[in-house]
This record gives structure tokens, C-alpha cells and sequence, in this order.
């Protein structure tokens, strides 16, 4: 018996476990998705792991700019194959030209070099590749920020779906207790058979309005889910309504779009191709560079150790190589004209950019106007119905309005408080908008979002 309660508590355990994996049960909030959004994301792990290839790649050509020093070695058996007996051949630098008898030989040699000209064309191939880096990094921003909009609009959607749920059912609510009334009232002779098919229709209208609220709620869920990789269901969860935080702060629309990553992004990218277009300028310069070798050799006719013990002093020697490029077919020409189109294009880009971040943001601060003087109407009309109720209930009280006029004032005003709240949140999700495109860094870093694109 004591392994069979075992045995359900495991599955019992086992099922919470799951659960607590993979569903949500409690309160929803913004920041709670966003947090779960960034570290869900695998698109922004891609971007992530770019910044790291980019980084290598700027290591690995600067690592370029240091001498290099080669050991090399080798060991081998000659077998002179002349038989002439005045033939004498001889050995230079390790390699064999000669040689009147066949041995064992060893040889190594210690080789160093250093480019001067890398101080004037690979410095800045390297600098390329540190704005590409840096560029890197933007991107990873840029991916961030279309993450953080994408989930402020679909959370904010939820938002607005649960408010009109919650409203619908208290309408229904209302207007089943009006078709009731009628109904009761048409059996007295009091209301028309056609009124009550009307309040039994707005009733079922309701339910169908209930019915699609719920549909579109639970798809909107489903597209948040994608995001965190948690589940959540449309009845068990508590969703956090975002507070209005004020009107968003007066900045310079020049400033504003020179902190986002979309203009950063591009701005290094101009940078890049106009370091990579002064190293093409650069390459019609003569190669310098300063190399030194030290030579070991070794040879015995006994056997190879011998031939290694044997190793000694051979050679060294130091100098200063120069070349300079005099023809290539054109290649150095048409390389620096490729890099000039890009910087050109660079330019229009960064325009680009510049022109929809500007359209971007009178567009939402155009909408937010409309909607703060929707809100100031509805917050007004709300007041309104709230006193209009009111005197309603004193007037039922002395008997001057039926409870039928009270609950279809109940019912509109349930419409107007509705739209006030769903007009109070869309101020609420504006202002979000408009914080990030405004002050990007801050708003990620508000959010502990700012760790994901570093290297």
C-alpha cells in the first residue's frame, strides 16, 4: 500500500511540476513578460552569438599587426644517386644541392618577420573589423527592441481584451435581467412581443461578442506564449493593467534618433567601410617588412641521432624586404571604387533611417495626443453616467423611474466606463512606445534587458 501512495505522489508531484513549467496560473505582469521574453528568445540568442563572431574576427586580424616568429625543423635520409667521383655537391639554407656522399641530416631554423607597412594598411583593415564589431552590437539592439515592441503591443492587446471581457459579462449581465423584466412585463400587458425579441437578440448579440472577445484573447495568448515559452489560459489568467506614467519628456527629435540602434547601427557601419576604403587607398603603398633567420644543421652517414646530436650553428642572417606593387590587372583600382559606392551607400542609409525614425515618432506622438483627448472625454462622459446613476436610484427610490430605465442606464454607462479604461490603457501602452524609442538604453536597462547584447 505505502508504494502505490508513492507511487501517486510522484505523478502528483510530477503533474505540478509540468504545470508550473508550463502553464500560468496568477498575475500577469508587463514586466514579468518582457523579463520572460528576452530570456526566451532564441532570435536574440542568434544575434547574441554574431557579436561574439564578430569580435573573434577583430581579435584574430589585430593579433595580425604583432611579428611573426616560426620554428621549423626537419630530418632526413640523402642517398646521393651520382656515382660520378668528381661529382661535389653542397648543402645551402638546408636544402640540398650537392653532396659527394649520402648521410643523415637534420636542420632547423628560427625565422622572425615583422611588416612595417601593417602600420599603414592592416591598422586600418583592423579598425574595419572593430566597426563591424560594434556594429554587431546594434544589430543585437535593434533584434531587442523589435522583441520589447512586439510584446508591448500583444500585451497590451491582452490588456484590452480582458477589460472588454470583464465589461461584456457585466453587460450580459444587465441585459438578461432587462430581457427577464420585459418578458415578465409582456405577460402583463405591459411591453410589445417585438420588445422582447429585441432584448432577447441584443442579449444573444452579447454572448456572440463574448464568444469572439474570448477567441481573440485566447490567440493573443498564444502569440505571447511564443515569446516567454510559458502557457497561459484565458480564465485562470490575472492580467496587471500598465499604469499611465505621465506625458513622455520633451526631446529633441535629432537627439532621440541619434541614441536609437537603428541610427547607431548604421553609423558604424559608415565608419567601417570608410576605414576599409582608406586601407584599399593605402594598398597602392609599397610592403616593408624586417625578418631575421637563424639556422641549425646537422648531418652524419651513421644513423639519424647522430645526425641531431650533430646539429650546430649554421647560419644568420637579418634584413629589410621592400616590395612594391607596380601592376595587378586592376584589382587595388576597382576594390577602393567598391569602397567608395559603400560609403555612399552608408550615407543614404543613415538618411533613411533618419526619415522613418522622424515619421515614426509624429506618428505616435500624434496618435498619443488623440487618444490623451479621447481619455479627458471619456473620463468626462464616465462622470457623467456615474451622477446620472445616481440620481437615477434616488428617483426609483420615490418611485419616479422604473427599475428597467435604471438597468438599461446601467448598461450604456458599463459601455462608457469600458471605453474610459480601454482609452486609459492605450494612453498607458503609448507611453511605453514612446519611452523606447525616445531613451532606448534606459528603457532596456529599466528591465534588465541590457545584458543581452554585450560581449
Amino acid at each position: 500500500m505505502s508504494k502505490f501512495k508513492a507511487a501517486v505522489a510522484a505523478i502528483v508531484l510530477t503533474i505540478l511540476v509540468y504545470r508550473a513549467h508550463n502553464g500560468w496560473a496568477g498575475a500577469l505582469t508587463y514586466r514579468d513578460v518582457l523579463l520572460d521574453s528576452i530570456n526566451y528568445s532564441a532570435s536574440l540568442r542568434v544575434k547574441s552569438e554574431d557579436i561574439n563572431i564578430s569580435n573573434a574576427q577583430y581579435r584574430s586580424n589585430y593579433a595580425e599587426l604583432y611579428p611573426v616568429i616560426n620554428l621549423t625543423g626537419s630530418a632526413e635520409r640523402y642517398e646521393n644517386l651520382d656515382n660520378r667521383n668528381d661529382s661535389n655537391l653542397y648543402s645551402i639554407n638546408n636544402e640540398v644541392v650537392g653532396g659527394s656522399s649520402s648521410a643523415w641530416r637534420s636542420g632547423f631554423y628560427l625565422f622572425g618577420q615583422y611588416y612595417l607597412s601593417h602600420w599603414y594598411k592592416k591598422r586600418h583593415e583592423v579598425g574595419y573589423y572593430e566597426k563591424i564589431r560594434d556594429s554587431s552590437v546594434h544589430q543585437c539592439e535593434i533584434e531587442l527592441k523589435k522583441i520589447v515592441k512586439e510584446v508591448t503591443e500583444i500585451f497590451g492587446a491582452i490588456v484590452e481584451g480582458k477589460i472588454k471581457l470583464e465589461y461584456a459579462d457585466k453587460i450580459l449581465n444587465r441585459l438578461s435581467k432587462i430581457y427577464t423584466v420585459k418578458k415578465e412585463a409582456f405577460r402583463a400587458g405591459q411591453f410589445s412581443y417585438e420588445d422582447v425579441l429585441k432584448a432577447e437578440a441584443d442579449a444573444v448579440e452579447s454572448e456572440k461578442e463574448i464568444t469572439k472577445i474570448r477567441k481573440e484573447l485566447a490567440e493573443y495568448l498564444e502569440r505571447l506564449s511564443n515569446f516567454t515559452g510559458k502557457r497561459y489560459s484565458v480564465g485562470d489568467t490575472e492580467i496587471v493593467n500598465l499604469p499611465i506614467t505621465g506625458d513622455p519628456p520633451i526631446i529633441s527629435e535629432k537627439s532621440s534618433i541619434e541614441g536609437t540602434p537603428e541610427y547607431q547601427a548604421r553609423r558604424k557601419e559608415l565608419e567601417a567601410v570608410k576605414r576599409k576604403e582608406k586601407a584599399d587607398a593605402n594598398n597602392y603603398l609599397p610592403d616593408a617588412s624586417l625578418y631575421a633567420r637563424y639556422d641549425f644543421y646537422g648531418s652524419s652517414s651513421d644513423g639519424l641521432d647522430c645526425a641531431l646530436n650533430d646539429v650546430r650553428q649554421s647560419a644568420y642572417n637579418v634584413g629589410l624586404m621592400i616590395s612594391i606593387p607596380i601592376f595587378d590587372g586592376g584589382v587595388k583600382k576597382w576594390r577602393r571604387r567598391q569602397s567608395l559606392y559603400e560609403i555612399k551607400k552608408q550615407e543614404e542609409s543613415i538618411r533613411q533611417v533618419i526619415n522613418e525614425k522622424n515619421r515614426d515618432l509624429k506618428i505616435l506622438r500624434a496618435g498619443y495626443a488623440e487618444i490623451s483627448k479621447s481619455f479627458n472625454h471619456f473620463k468626462k462622459l464616465n462622470d457623467q453616467y456615474r451622477k446620472m446613476i445616481n440620481i437615477s436610484n434616488k428617483a426609483l427610490s420615490l418611485g419616479e423611474r422604473s427599475k428597467l430605465d435604471v438597468m438599461e442606464l446601467e448598461k450604456d454607462a458599463l459601455a462608457v466606463e469600458r471605453d474610459c479604461k480601454i482609452m486609459e490603457h492605450s494612453v498607458a501602452v503609448y507611453q511605453k512606445q514612446i519611452a523606447l524609442e525616445l531613451d532606448y538604453k534606459n528603457y532596456v536597462s529599466e528591465y534588465n534587458g541590457d545584458w543581452a547584447c554585450k560581449y
